[in-house]
């Protein structure tokens, strides 16, 4: 009998180590190919003429040549800057120090870096969908979704700040589901990764303020026994050093970047429209950027960054207060826009105020414009089966893009949670296809079953 047991427990323990290195073999496997498939997609070629512009680019070449966080602006050297998160600009320079080849060998190296981000991150996409309740299939499909509509290669911190966030959401899913005497290790890295995201997109700040406000109503004074140092005391000292360093050149509390004022004016003044591209178009004198326009430049060296920031900020809530409805119809349209991105269409705007949508990337609105439709549906589904993964998903794609209803739109801003996206809406055609092939092999057995019967 108890011979019996034994080689019972046996069997199952191999068909179980069997099905666990299958699946194993067949996610890395998987991986490797959405890896390759991706770069074969975004594959770029050297361009002589090639080059990149930005306050990014501006700060990074300082960075190299001068060793200094500085004249973020073309127009003229505007001193020290706290214009952008750090990371950025800091890792723009070292691939310059590393791969520098003169500006076009630059920008073949900060392309082919963003490209092996993305390449990795859609290779991740089985592993985030099945660590968040949503299978390693559906990763597969949403991989292939992303591949096919290939959203825009920008060389740009969304990319980076995309995975480390999809990182900190997995590790974060798997701490929840740690036993509190087993989730040390987990705490620790990802404290790690909410400090290099806020260093990175400080835009992430709500997600992961949602995140601890969470886990502090989950576990109460435990949490504050337990995880008080890896996930806040962590990312506050990850933080500090830059804090400091700003403290120390502009004598005053500089947070991590200090431009809010000035995009929110940007974003919000009598010539703004809602799209960064008909903002630097427009010809209307008022809407003047330092990084365009020799005087605004000049007005920042006369007041410094945070004083000239700001007054423009000061600015932008008169204007606010004074124009309620225009910003409301500014931030509507901006909301619609951030869902449904439309900037490489020639966006134009009459007098009237329709949009005209012309001529662009067809393909890549049209599927982004699909999964975006579709992730509603799939954001249920996964409410169904994981309302844990849900609210972490959910809590992505409503608190994160909060500040960019109120500034002008660009669709980089939305590529720290596209990744999010692609996931929800490939989830409900996974569900139609696997309730399609269970039904199907459902039929045939017992199509088999009738045709043994005498």
């Amino acid at each position: 009998m108890n011979g019996g047991r034994r080689r019972a427990h046996d069997l199952a323990h191999s068909v179980v180590s069997f099905v666990t290195t299958w699946r194993i073999q067949y996610c890395a496997t998987a991986c490797v190919v959405l890896f390759l498939a991706t770069l074969a997609r975004y594959w770029v070629g050297y361009d002589p003429s090639a080059s990149l512009g930005g306050e990014g680019w501006h700060l990074a070449h300082n960075l190299l040549d001068k060793h200094q966080f500085a004249n973020p602006f073309e127009p003229l050297d505007t001193g020290p800057s706290a214009l952008l998160a750090p990371a950025w600009p800091v890792f723009l320079a070292l691939l310059m120090k590393t791969f520098g080849g003169g500006n076009a060998g630059d920008v073949y190296a900060i392309r082919w870096a963003a490209v092996l981000i993305i390449a990795l991150t859609s290779a991740l996409f089985p592993v985030f969908s099945r660590r968040l309740g949503m299978g390693e299939l559906n990763g597969i499909i949403g991989a292939c979704i992303w591949i096919l509509g290939k959203p825009m290669m920008v060389p740009w911190d969304g990319f980076y700040g995309a995975i480390l966030l999809a990182v900190a959401c997995y590790v974060y899913r798997g701490y929840l589901e740690q036993p509190a005497q087993r989730a040390g290790r987990s705490a620790w890295i990802l404290g790690c990764l909410m400090g290099f995201l806020m260093l990175t997109i400080p835009a992430v700040a709500p997600v992961l303020a949602a995140g601890l406000a969470w886990e502090i109503w989950r576990r109460k004074i435990a949490f504050f026994k337990e995880s008080l140092l890896p996930l806040i005391l962590l990312p506050a000292l990850i933080v500090t050093p830059w804090t400091i360093r700003n403290y120390l050149v502009f004598h005053s509390l500089v947070p991590i970047r200090d431009d809010f004022g000035l995009v929110l004016w940007e974003a919000n003044n009598d010539c703004a429209q809602f799209s960064a591209v008909l903002n630097w178009t427009s010809a209307c004198t008022e809407n003047r950027h330092p990084n365009r326009d020799l005087n605004e430049a000049r007005r920042v060296l006369e007041l410094g960054e945070p004083k000239y920031f700001e007054l423009r900020q000061q600015e932008a809530l008169h204007w606010i207060g004074d124009h309620p409805a225009r910003f409301l119809k500014l931030t509507a349209i901006r909301f619609v826009f951030f869902w449904m991105p439309s900037e490489g269409w020639s966006i134009l705007t009459n007098a009237t105020g329709t949009i005209h949508v012309g001529q662009g990337r067809h393909l890549e609105r049209v599927v982004i414009y699909l999964v975006t439709l579709l992730s509603g549906a799939g954001l249920l589904i996964l409410y169904r089966r994981d309302a844990r993964s849900a609210a972490i998903c959910m809590s992505c794609l409503t608190l994160y893009p909060l500040v960019y209803y109120i500034l002008q739109f660009e669709d980089r801003y939305r590529y720290p949670i596209m990744w999010v996206t692609f996931l929800l809406g490939a989830l409900p055609i996974t569900t139609y296809m696997m309730r399609g092939f269970w039904h199907a092999l459902y039929a045939r057995e017992r199509s088999a079953a009738e045709g043994a019967s005498p």
